[in-house]
């Protein structure tokens, strides 16, 4: 069924397909959008623009909806016609898929959209999707490992920051700053989410090259403060010498820190997380809370959104990106009390016109 429709959606690009300007497949980073080789029939259809996430209450989150604001910005000072829409699931996979479909059915073809799928298994399904309909998307974060961009032409791309190397940065900053040795816990996200189970593996990973670490609680709170806070809280009674508590979200370090408050210990035991969540990288400047990691929500959402839009435009042929270019890894920071204030004074400011600003390497 997904080769019929990879070939469907093809034979659909190969008939609708606008002339694609002349450009160097083998150096993609310089590639630059230039407003003067958009159709003006682009430019005076009404585009569709969406990011679809899991809760617009999680800090992290609302920065992949500011991200598409900023690259909305953009399309502003080029003369593109658009419209914005958040699809929020709620955490339910069901609902974003459904979201997704009648968001590119609305669209008939003229949408891009953003996704980071709520667990591994419905990224195909949200690429599906926008693909029925001819428009494009990119994932981030979380996919089945036997599914990919190349066997789906409208899916543009699928980044993630490296979510080993944070997960073990993040330990490694914990355990230096426990003195390497003492009881930890390790939270973790959703078990069928990649970026959890990748942050989790980092994590062991470091817990390796200490050996005076012990691992005594390995549980999950599913990305979700409060179940992080009754978590922790349970477990403090159990193991009241705690060191250090590491967290594959800020969600759950915010949740871990309430718990620590509740039981008179905040500021005694080391907390990392990851996000850069507001009320985390506050605590790391107040010295409460060890480290976290900021994976750029705004460069995420804005520039993924930026690369499906010179798909869209036929500045760019999706079907001639090489794969390194559709698959790859975003930039991401290790937050600490080293960095911290530098990090609270930079605000972002972007140049969406070079779509491949967001790729790592």
């Amino acid at each position: 069924m997904k080769k019929v429709l990879a070939l469907v959606i093809a034979l659909m690009l190969a008939i609708s397909c606008v002339a694609v300007a002349e450009v160097d497949y083998t150096n993609l980073k310089e590639f630059v959008i230039d407003p003067a080789q958009i159709p003006q029939e682009k430019l005076d259809t009404t585009l569709y623009v969406a990011v679809s996430v899991r809760d617009l209450t999680n800090p992290y989150i609302a920065t992949i909806a500011e991200g598409m604001n900023m690259f909305c910005e953009y399309l502003d000072s080029i003369g593109q016609k658009y419209e914005t829409q958040i699809l929020d699931s709620g955490g339910d996979s069901n609902v974003e898929v459904q979201n997704m479909a009648s968001f590119a059915a609305k669209a008939g073809g003229n949408a891009i959209a953003y996704a980071d799928p709520n667990e591994n298994t419905i990224a195909w399904s949200l690429a599906e999707a926008m693909g029925e309909s001819g428009g494009y998307i990119g994932t981030a974060w979380n996919k089945e490992d036997d599914v990919s961009p190349m066997d789906l032409d409208n899916w543009v791309c699928h980044t993630s920051p490296d979510n080993v190397i944070g997960g073990y940065n993040t330990a490694k900053a914990l355990f230096d700053a426990i003195g390497g040795k003492g009881q930890v816990f390790c939270i973790e996200g959703m078990l069928t989410n990649t970026a959890s189970i990748d942050r989790v593996k980092g994590f062991y990973q470091a817990v390796e090259e200490y050996p005076d670490i012990e691992v005594v609680l390995d549980d999950t709170a599913n990305w979700n403060t409060t179940e992080a806070l009754t978590l922790v809280e349970t477990n403090l009674t159990k193991y009241p010498d705690v060191a250090g508590i590491w967290c594959a979200n800020d969600n759950m370090a915010t949740g871990t820190l309430q718990a620590l408050d509740a039981a008179g210990k905040r500021g005694q035991v080391g907390v990392v997380g990851f996000d850069a969540n507001t009320d985390i990288v506050e605590a790391i400047a107040a010295g409460n809370a060890t480290a976290t990691i900021s994976s750029n929500g705004y460069l995420q959402g804005g520039y993924t959104l930026a690369l499906c839009y010179a798909v869209w435009t036929g500045l760019l042929d999706v079907t001639e990106i090489p794969e390194d270019y559709r698959i790859f890894a975003t930039p991401s920071q290790t937050i600490t009390a080293e960095n911290v204030e530098e990090y609270i004074s930079a605000a972002p400011e972007y140049d969406f016109s070079h779509v491949y600003f967001f790729k790592a390497a």
